[in-house]
């Protein structure tokens, strides 16, 4: 799964469209949120909300900045999926694209230290927005 978000977040640095760019990344980052969700096992299904950053918040409090950075940008990319047109610069659109990017860094990271855990190694998570 995380493969698939890192290959969006590629396919999302060749549109030319800064708005299309912005959506295609911000799609990569909900792919990273399912994959920390899936980590979490059973116990992210049975919360009630569907909004995956505040699943992820609630289940990986570790990536509380990352929930809290996405979510204040959930606005303008379900204006976009609408159709409608949200000022987005291409400077803005880059900048996300590489919190983007770090996300998905940092969710490999948990994936690796949750795998150590699960073996009985050490684990330490630095995780930061």
């Amino acid at each position: 799964m995380l493969q698939r978000a890192d290959r969006l977040l590629t396919c999302a640095a060749g549109e030319e469209s800064a708005p299309e760019r912005f959506r295609a990344a911000y799609v990569a980052a909900l792919r990273g949120a399912a994959v920390v969700l899936a980590a979490a096992g059973p116990a992210a299904a049975r919360k009630r909300t569907r909004n995956a950053w505040r699943l992820m918040a609630d289940i990986a409090p570790e990536f509380l900045m990352w929930s809290q950075y996405f979510a204040d940008h959930s606005e303008t990319r379900a204006a976009l999926e609408a159709g409608i047109s949200r000022p987005v610069t291409a400077a803005a659109a880059d900048e996300f694209y590489a919190r983007v990017g770090a996300f998905l860094h940092d969710v490999e990271d948990f994936l690796r230290d949750s795998a150590r855990s699960a073996s009985g190694g050490e684990a330490s998570r630095n995780i930061s927005a």
